[in-house]
């Protein structure tokens, strides 16, 4: 805004008001005629005035046109102009002298505005100041001019108080120009210094008063409907600012212009939804919507007084918000793209309620999505979802409904998506549709709704992925209901589909021959098992010996739901009349079942077994030490487990997981892995893996100040961390030098690590320099000692300020707040020490005045900067949520705990009395929380162990182990006990899944 004011008013100049300016090169070339006419006249000349007058003119408006010319074509760093505004200047400047008093107000006006376009705004506001002090030859239109300047200026460097003063002024001068700008800006500094309700007010003063309703002197009297309309949209952001009250929407309606009206209360219910004020913005959409002529605002409306009523728990309200809107929509010709937002807001208002009844949704839910669905009819995410709340909520048949029109959507979308990209999203989503349904209609025990699932999913499949799965479940459906005889040759056909899955092929054909044990047909069972034979060439053996396999293939069946009596059924074995391959296969399962059923005597007792076949090939011998080695962990001898897998191949592992694997155990039954490591080291190629394992050899090294720097090659990819090992190091030895390697490889990084090492330094530094700082003394014997204590003083300040600055640049709180806060008290003491040294003796009373005169003036930068830094620390400590944030991290961080304390430390040692006891209390607090973190005895480690070995498999168990050694710090086993409990629970959630 002042910009477009400064060039406003330059265009006005002095002495232009008998002239009409020139532009283009007609300017250019007036301007080079008066230069050598001004030239030409002698500095007495009566007729020089008026000269520099007008070329300043010119060169005013010349810099004005090239500044809009240089912004219209969009500059970023904009300097058209400048050569012209030093030149009016240099012009005004000499004019000053010359003009009669009665225009010296207008040249000062002229000039302030120059200077103020060059940035120099401690001129501008000189000029400025002399039009209020011309000695009453300012009239009252000029000095409100120069307040009204002035008051700019404030307002632009957030001085509000002083800027609200300067408005003041220039409203009651009667006849002054831009009183609109001026009572609209006092507003705002109301606004900016928490006067809400005066904000307002005043706001509503612009809008009433017809004097006040244009911004500039020129159009006074008119209304600016543009300017009205601004203001009024700032009085809507007041009121939600303050908080929405009773009857400020029908005051913000009757005040705003016409076309505007609608437009403010719709911002004042919006900013009011938006600030979280419910109960207001909810009577606020209500009177939109009243007086609303709009279908698709009141559709708006609705929608929002719906959320709103029930995010406020008014259900019927809400629901009937909902209703309304519906209607509105069927209204008019909005379609979700047209009102996209309303659209948005009826379908977000269904998933919140739905969100909200994730676990139970009620019967109102499930007729607000059957609306939903009147209206949009093509939404299939919301028939999905839609169809998962009425699965939830046991209503299955609807769900199914629901699914089927959600399948109808896609398909139709599919068959019409021209996209390849898009068209394949669309069939995977389909597939994945399908599927659902036919999960629902399992759940919901009903064989009508589970046939006409997998029936929809083998019509309507694009991809179909599973249509063998499914087609082999609709048969052992009929197998389960007792027609073997159908089942059976339906299961053949599955079996010998080369185009399903080997493990569903195997399980048809197995079944196949159960189905036709149950009929009692011995002669196709023959034939039959003779033709899979040759058809499943790794089942042969099973298949020629069809009796023994029948136990294996029996036990299987029962292997996942009845471990117990599969186990049994193995009893029936008989191993000495089976072959190798027939015994290992019934070892294996033992294992497996007896590992299930946690039989881990009986397992052990297998796996020996197992290991003493002479047949056994490599995998199979891989997977008998494996079990091996598990067996081991499970007992947590990982010597053991050690000694075991280095007879592995771990074919199933990369040649880098198996020395890692080898560094575990090693390190789990603490013996020195380093080998393992560097050889992971030195023949891996995955970099992102390499920190980790550097990070871990630096952690066992004997001297881990010199491998950080040995190993800093393998922390490229991950310098975070590399400032985490440097923090690790320097816990245990407090060798600087660790940290100042890490600093060396931060470069841009904001990580926490390179953060903390940051502080831990600077407060390393500040303590450094604080100390001779605040101890430094000025020697007043002679002269000669004074002198040479200012200059040593000077320069400790230097680095103080030095410090400042760096601290500013890391933009961390409490390095500024400390280095600030020591910058303001020993400038103010350096300034204080130096005004009250002794003067040099033989002075004469004039010549003390110019001593003290100029030594005030050569400390006085040391006076600004301190009031500058002590300005800053005061809106530091204003800042609210600082300690929150510290105490947050030491407790997230526990590791880096000490060091926060000590940073709260030091920001508690300088706190003011207000806010010392919180502070000292918070450093009290974090170290409390480092402290209790307390390793557990060698007793209760080995009392958790031994509960964990006898219950391997209890998640509780092992987290029990793994909060001790937490607190005991052994990452090797913390990491391995993590990595115990996620398979754990993998297997559970696998396991319910197949149950599902």
């Amino acid at each position: 805004m002042k910009k477009g004011l400064l060039i406003f008013s330059m265009t006005v100049g002095v002495a232009a008001a008998p002239h009409a300016m020139a532009s283009g090169s007609t300017q250019d070339l007036l301007i080079q005629k008066l230069t050598q006419v001004q030239l030409g006249l002698a500095p007495a000349d009566p007729a020089r005035a008026a000269v520099l007058l007008r070329l300043a003119d010119l060169h005013a408006e010349r810099s004005r046109q090239l500044s809009m010319k240089e912004l219209a074509d969009g500059c970023t760093v904009c300097t058209a102009g400048a050569k012209d505004r030093d030149k009016a200047l240099t012009y005004y400047t000499e004019a000053l002298s010359k003009v009669p008093p009665t225009s010296v107000a207008k040249v000062h006006l002229q000039m302030g505005h120059l200077y103020e376009l060059q940035g120099r705004n401690d001129l501008a506001e000189k000029s400025y100041q002399a039009m209020l002090t011309n000695g009453g030859m300012t009239t009252p239109i000029e000095m409100a001019e120069a307040n009204l300047s002035l008051a700019e200026m404030a307002f632009r460097q957030s001085d509000f108080a002083k800027a609200a003063g300067l408005y003041d002024k220039v409203l009651a001068t009667e006849g002054a120009s831009s009183q609109g700008l001026a009572a609209y800006r006092r507003a705002w500094c109301s606004f900016r210094q928490g006067n809400m309700d005066a904000s307002i007010a005043q706001l509503q003063v612009i809008l009433k008063n017809p004097k006040l309703q244009s911004r500039m002197a020129a159009s006074r009297g008119v209304a600016d409907v543009q300017f009205l309309e601004e203001v009024s949209r700032d009085m809507a952001t007041f009121m939600a600012a303050r908080g929405i009250k009773d009857g400020d929407a029908e005051t913000l309606y009757s005040l705003s212009p016409e076309q505007f009206k609608l437009q403010q209360v719709t911002m004042l219910a919006r900013e009011g939804l938006r600030l979280g004020q419910k109960d207001q913005a909810l009577k606020t959409w209500d009177y939109v919507y009243q007086k609303q002529s709009d279908p698709k605002m009141r559709l708006e409306a609705q929608v929002r007084m719906a959320q709103l009523n029930f995010d406020l728990k008014n259900t019927q309200a809400a629901a009937k918000s909902y209703q309304t809107a519906l209607g509105l929509w069927g209204a008019t010709d909005c379609t979700a793209a047209t009102c996209e937002e309303s659209a948005k807001g009826l379908r977000q208002f269904i998933v919140g309620w739905n969100r909200l009844e994730n676990s139970k949704p009620s019967a109102e839910l499930l007729t607000a999505y059957q609306e939903y669905f009147q209206v949009f009819a093509e939404d299939e995410d919301m028939y999905v979802w839609g169809a998962q709340a009425a699965a939830t909520a046991g209503n299955y048949a609807l769900a199914s409904q629901w699914t089927a029109l959600a399948n109808k959507v896609i398909l139709a979308k599919h068959n019409v998506e021209k996209d390849a990209a898009a068209k394949k999203s669309q069939a995977e989503k389909l597939e994945k549709n399908l599927l659902l349904g036919i999960e629902n209609a399992e759940k919901s025990k009903d064989a009508s709704l589970l046939v006409a699932a997998q029936d929809d999913y083998l019509q309507n499949s694009v991809l179909k992925q599973k249509s063998f799965d499914v087609q082999y479940q609709k048969t052992y459906a009929i197998y389960q209901k007792g027609d073997y005889a159908v089942a059976a040759d339906q299961l053949k056909q599955l079996a010998l589909n080369t185009q399903g899955s080997a493990a569903i092929r195997t399980q048809a054909a197995e079944l196949s021959l159960d189905a036709l044990a149950l009929l009692k047909d011995d002669a196709r069972i023959m034939a039959w098992s003779a033709e899979y034979a040759g058809k499943f060439a790794d089942k042969k053996a099973d298949f020629q010996q069809i009796q023994q396999k029948s136990i294996l293939t029996q036990s299987a069946k029962l292997a996942e739901s009845q471990p117990e009596q599969a186990l049994a059924a193995l009893g029936s074995f008989h191993a000495a009349s089976a072959s190798a391959e027939d015994r290992k296969v019934y070892l294996k399962n033992k294992i497996l079942l007896s590992e299930k059923l946690n039989k881990i005597t009986e397992a052990r007792v297998a796996i020996e077994d197992l290991l003493r076949e002479k047949t056994l090939t490599a995998e199979e011998r891989e997977f008998a030490l494996g079990r091996k080695v598990w067996f081991a962990e499970l007992e947590l001898d990982f010597a053991t487990a050690l000694k075991t897998a280095e007879q592995m191949n771990f074919a199933g592992l990369s040649a880098d997981d198996k020395v890692l694997k080898l560094a575990m155990y090693s390190e789990l039954a603490e013996k020195d892995p380093q080998q393992y490591y560097a050889q992971y080291l030195k023949q891996s190629k995955d970099d992102s893996k390499k920190p980790l394992i550097a990070s871990q050899l630096i952690r066992l090294s004997k001297n881990p100040v010199k491998d950080l720097e040995t190993y800093k090659m393998y922390f490229k990819s991950n310098n975070g961390l590399y400032a985490r090992a440097a923090l690790e190091v320097y816990g245990r030895t407090k060798d600087r030098k660790a940290l100042d390697l890490a600093l060396k490889e931060k470069g841009a990084s904001k990580q926490d690590a390179f953060v903390m090492i940051e502080k831990i330094v600077f407060l390393a530094d500040l303590k450094a320099l604080s100390a001779p700082l605040a101890s430094h003394t000025i020697d007043t014997k002679n002269q000669n000692t004074i002198a040479q204590g200012l200059k040593a003083r000077v320069k400790l300040l230097e680095k103080a300020e030095a410090l400042a600055n760096r601290a500013i640049n890391t933009g961390d709180w409490s390095s500024q707040l400390l280095a600030l806060d020591l910058v303001a008290k020993e400038n103010t003491r350096f300034y204080n020490e130096a005004l009250s040294l002794p003067m040099p003796a033989g002075l004469t009373p004039e010549q003390e005045n110019e001593y003290l005169t100029i030594l005030s003036q050569q400390v006085a930068p040391n006076q600004n900067t301190a009031m500058m830094a002590e300005t800053k620390v005061k809106e530091f400590w204003a800042q609210t949520g600082a300690l929150e944030s510290y105490k947050a991290f030491a407790t997230q961080n526990n590791e880096w705990a000490q060091y926060t304390s000590q940073e709260v430390e030091a920001v508690a040692a300088i706190a003011p009395e207000a806010q010392k006891a919180t502070w000292t209390a918070a450093v009290a607090q974090i170290k409390a929380e480092e402290s209790a973190q307390t390793k557990p005895t060698l007793v209760e480690l080995e009392k958790a162990r031994t509960h964990l070995k006898q219950n391997p498999f209890m998640a509780s168990a092992i987290e029990e182990a793994l909060v001790l050694e937490k607190k005991a710090q052994r990452k090797s086993m913390v990491e391995y006990l993590e990595g115990r409990l996620a398979t754990l629970a993998k297997k559970d959630t696998e396991v319910k899944e197949k149950q599902q």
